[in-house]
């Protein structure tokens, strides 16, 4: 029974490093994220029906892996990410249809992003399943620009600015720190599904976005600012692995 046991891990063992040593694939990524953004200005006191949600953003793009040998793996790519802000004003509601009713305005603005992010490999189980955890950075490029959005409002036949808000996005390039913790599985065709959720820090203010509203004849303001700070979740898919000319061949 031992002897068939031990068999049977060497045998997953085989069958999970296979093809992971010096390897080199390509895959799609996919994923959405929550932006995180906080108060920087203007007034602290907000109307009870004011709300300031942290935008979801989504990515999408083209990785690659290295991976070195059944332990180590290299990832890098190239992604566009979103981020932004998204502001809200509580409405009546039915008690028939419980589903709340909110007046919105939300900016969004696109980057382009280069992540290098080292990983480990855990031992993959019978079913070629495994736990990886990596740690990296992103460059993100972001391009300079001023965002309005608004939504007006007729009061005693007069046309009020309801809510708006204005977001400057502050152009150039932008490092972050990133690590993750993911869960993957190896298919027996070379190809890897691989699912992980995404800790994004940044440093720099990439944005900020000024809100102003008005209800029941009070005006507010506030002020609202981003670095990238994200907590998120990718899913790609990895074709199978390339022929490598650095990988060194059998002779005869």
């Amino acid at each position: 029974m031992k002897k068939l046991l031990l068999a049977a891990i060497i045998t997953c063992t085989i069958n999970g490093i296979g093809q992971e040593d010096k390897t080199l694939r390509l895959g799609v990524q996919w994923g959405f994220h929550g932006n995180h953004t906080e108060l920087t200005g203007g007034m602290t006191q907000a109307n009870a029906r004011f709300h300031h949600d942290n935008s979801g953003g989504g990515a999408f793009g083209i990785v690659g892996r290295y991976d070195f040998n059944n332990r180590w793996m290299l990832m890098s790519g190239l992604n566009f990410t979103s981020y932004g802000f998204e502001f809200a004003i509580a409405e009546d509601y039915s008690l028939l249809n419980k589903h709340r009713n909110f007046t919105r305005v939300k900016s969004e603005t696109g980057s382009l992003e280069i992540p290098v992010m080292i990983f480990y490999k855990f031992n993959p189980n019978c079913k070629n399943v495994r736990w990886l955890i990596g740690a990296g950075f992103a460059e993100s490029f972001i391009g300079a620009q001023t965002i309005n959005k608004n939504v007006s409002q007729v009061a005693d036949a007069n046309t009020i600015n309801y809510i708006s808000s204005t977001t400057n996005v502050n152009g150039g390039g932008y490092y972050m720190l990133r690590w993750s913790v993911a869960r993957e599985k190896m298919f027996k065709k070379g190809g890897i599904l691989n699912a992980s959720l995404l800790f994004n820090v940044g440093f720099n203010k990439i944005a900020n976005a000024t809100v102003n509203y008005t209800i029941d004849n009070q005006n507010y303001n506030h002020e609202f600012s981003t670095n990238g700070n994200f907590v998120g979740f990718r899913l790609a898919y990895y074709f199978k692995p390339f022929h490598n000319p650095w990988k060194a061949e059998k002779k005869n």
